[in-house]
């Protein structure tokens, strides 16, 4: 696709494939202040725990380049520069909080959007567009016909999609997608409420444990007489000196239990796991993974499966398929390759389990000495690089090196 070095060009290059522009009304004071979107990152803990949790999960999986030898071959490419950008994607900055800002760009605003930046070398370094900097003008279809951004100094320029990396999601018009908090803001709202309440009770509410009557019988109480009580009083406090002990009380002043509130009485616990679980289920996360609902070992860790496949797996396959589709034809070559994410790093099992499971699978060790040394960072020595069978252990015969077992002695039962 052309680049367009003026509004003017782009707009003669939509109108001449019969492409109609049509601004979907998201006018610039709605796209600085970012609708409910604007603080829900600083002041609400819910939406933060959940939307972190998935971008964390999601950058930190491996992204891989492979080349298509062919239907049966596939080989890594790591010295590539699509592996270099996806590796290194912004100068100064590591991959991960280069994939998690934009992942937290989607989770919350609902679309994301990064400039593809040529190297003279080739290669291609990456720049993200916080969602306050952009906005995606639609067609009449709704399909993204160009990008408009906004510099610092208040600047507009409307730039050809061909030169961004993007995503967006589903919006009733236009082409901006539909922030999650607009679908949450009347919970939150309620949240917000809640933690006020609760705050306004701790602030006004009475802290003592006890009352202490004094009897009208015990006559007039001198000024002195009463500051005397209350300094000898203070000494059972923390830093008084007598914490711990038993005071003297005078007059026939008699102690009263004073019923007062608890968190549990504010519900305060009970609110936030609800609100919790409310922005989870937005998000399509067991609650259980974010602490909203208590779980077992063994549910927990079918939750963890799950999230991998079903709740985070459709983000990640929507991540390999803008790179597939907007950044490996500008850097392929003609090559037959593609990206994919490592979620099997996410899921592999300890190295404990892995070696019992992969030995018991090819029934022989599957480890050269070399590539043990080199797991412990240990320096290579000679005559490493071979596999070492024991004895014990035959092509055909024994189902795994751990399984020891005498063959069954002749004429014997079966």
């Amino acid at each position: 696709m052309p680049t367009f070095e003026s509004l003017g060009r782009l707009g003669t290059h939509l109108a001449e494939n019969g492409i109609e522009v049509v601004d979907p009304g998201l006018p610039l004071a709605d796209l600085t202040a970012l609708g409910p979107a604007r603080d829900v990152w600083r002041s609400q803990p819910s939406v933060r725990k959940v939307v972190d949790f998935i971008a964390r999960n999601v950058a930190s999986i491996p992204l891989h380049v492979y080349e298509r030898v062919s239907d049966q071959d596939r080989q890594r490419v790591t010295d590539h520069p699509l592996a270099q950008v996806l590796s290194s994607p912004a100068p100064r900055e590591i991959p991960f909080r280069f994939w998690h800002a934009l992942l937290t760009d989607y989770l919350l605003h609902d679309r994301w959007c990064a400039r593809k930046v040529p190297q003279f070398d080739g290669s291609m370094q990456l720049v993200r567009i916080p969602p306050r900097r952009f906005r995606f003008v639609a067609d009449a279809l709704d399909r993204v016909a160009a990008v408009d951004i906004w510099t610092a100094d208040g600047e507009h320029t409307r730039e050809d999609p061909a030169g961004f990396l993007f995503d967006r999601g589903y919006a009733a018009r236009g082409a901006n997608g539909t922030s999650p908090m607009e679908t949450l803001r009347h919970i939150l709202d309620e949240a917000s409420e809640a933690v006020a309440y609760r705050r306004s009770v701790w602030a006004r509410g009475a802290r003592v444990p006890l009352l202490l009557k004094r009897p009208v019988t015990a006559g007039e109480w001198k000024s002195e007489a009463r500051e005397r009580f209350a300094n000898s009083w203070r000494r059972f406090v923390r830093g008084g000196g007598q914490e711990g002990g038993t005071p003297v009380l005078e007059d026939g002043i008699e102690p009263h239990e004073l019923t007062h509130f608890t968190p549990r009485d504010t519900l305060d616990l009970e609110g936030r796991k609800l609100t919790d679980a409310e922005v989870a289920s937005a998000f399509h996360i067991a609650p259980e993974l974010v602490g909203a609902r208590e779980g077992t070992n063994s549910n927990v860790e079918q939750y963890r499966q799950m999230l991998y496949r079903d709740s985070l797996g459709p983000i990640i396959e929507t991540l390999e398929q803008v790179l597939n589709i907007m950044l490996v034809p500008d850097l392929a070559g003609g090559r037959r390759l593609y990206v994919e994410a490592n979620v099997d790093s996410k899921l592999r099992l300890s190295f404990e389990e892995q070696a019992r499971v992969l030995s018991s699978a090819v029934g022989a060790p599957y480890m050269l000495r070399a590539e043990a040394r080199a797991r412990m960072n240990l320096p290579a020595i000679e005559h490493a690089d071979e596999l070492v069978v024991p004895l014990n252990v035959t092509v055909g015969g024994l189902a795994s090196p751990r399984d020891t077992a005498p063959p069954p002695k002749s004429g014997g039962r079966s």
